[in-house]
């Protein structure tokens, strides 16, 4: 091998170039492929603590949904329960009303039937007095009325 002026130019040429580009240029290039890796490194960072919290957050939406769902389900049980005493309240007030209906309806009757009876005898005994003076001809006093309606009355 054959060292000659060429070799050694060209030799120091290559440390003149390595040299420079030693100290100009491979520090930004180094400088900057250090803070894309810090970069990427912060992004893959976040992006784990997003899927966490994303995570975290699934599980306290589903806690929440639970109980939503539970608060719910006693409040239409609650609602139930309600509806139901609202309509046995009904019931019971419906047959209280109908039970004064009725005894009103035959307190009424019971009248009604007593005032008919009562006319009944009046309008009887009326009819009686006539027959009675067109019979005998002559008329009859009040006490012997209330007599003769008391003989008729124990008679029926």
């Amino acid at each position: 091998m054959n060292i000659n002026a060429t070799l050694i130019a060209q030799a120091v040429v290559m440390i003149v170039f390595v040299a420079i580009c030693w100290r100009y240029i491979y520090p930004p290039i180094l400088s900057v492929m250090k803070e894309r890796e810090k970069r990427i490194t912060d992004g893959l960072e976040a992006a784990k603590k997003a899927d966490d919290s994303l995570e975290e957050a699934k599980l306290a939406f589903d806690k929440e949904l639970i109980q939503a769902k539970a608060e719910a389900a006693e409040i239409l049980d609650k609602a139930n329960a309600r509806a139901s005493q609202i309509v046995s309240d009904a019931s019971s007030k419906a047959e209280a009303e109908a039970e004064k209906i009725l005894t009103s309806a035959s307190t009424t009757i019971e009248n009604e039937t007593n005032k008919a009876k009562e006319e009944l005898r009046q309008q009887m005994s009326d009819i009686i007095i006539d027959t009675t003076q067109k019979i005998l001809g002559d008329e009859i006093s009040k006490e012997k009325h209330e007599e003769i309606l008391k003989k008729a009355a124990e008679e029926l």
